[in-house]
């Protein structure tokens, strides 16, 4: 393969972009795919792995902005993950007799105290220390997402496509 000066920034920039949409796609965009599969499998094992011992409410981007940020760098997952919360969290609000989000309500603060008593009635609430391990798991795959968005977008700009070929045995020279 013959490699140019110039530096491929399309390519580097939709490989970074896949990284994101889908952990490890970004990769398999730059032909490396046995690095990609491990890092699809891996990524969403770790948050949806947070998403199980935490449930729906893991992703809460109203009070764990930080966390919520991170958990968003996991891509697709850290968006069902937000769309499943918002969903849950709207169904929640309207049960109790709340609008969707506390900005809506002429008391935020008793919107917050309402929606809370909601959540424990209904056994939904994140207690300690569930709470902290699943926000750190979904958290942490994100972070390591980004990682591999950084990792994806530095390949594709160097121009390094396709898995190096394996060592070479050496030759054993024959015997005359």
């Amino acid at each position: 393969m013959v490699r140019s000066s110039q530096p491929n920034y399309a390519g580097a920039f939709l490989a970074g972009v896949l990284a994101w949409v889908i952990p490890g796609a970004g990769h398999m965009y730059l032909r490396r795919t046995l690095r990609g599969v491990v890092l699809f499998v891996s990524i969403n094992a770790l948050f949806w792995s947070g998403m199980v011992i935490g449930g729906v409410f893991t992703v809460e981007p109203l009070r764990q902005r930080w966390w919520f940020v991170a958990q968003m760098c996991a891509g697709a997952s850290g968006g069902v993950g937000w769309y499943l919360q918002d969903r849950h969290r709207k169904a929640v609000a309207d049960a109790a007799g709340l609008p969707p989000r506390p900005e809506e309500s002429e008391s935020p603060r008793r919107w917050w105290k309402t929606y809370t008593r909601e959540l424990a009635r209904r056994k939904l609430a994140l207690v300690f220390p569930t709470d902290q391990v699943a926000r750190a798991y979904t958290g942490i795959a994100g972070m390591l997402n980004l990682l591999c968005i950084f990792d994806a977008f530095m390949l594709g700009l160097i121009g390094k496509f396709g898995e190096p070929p394996p060592p070479r045995a050496p030759r054993a020279e024959a015997e005359t």
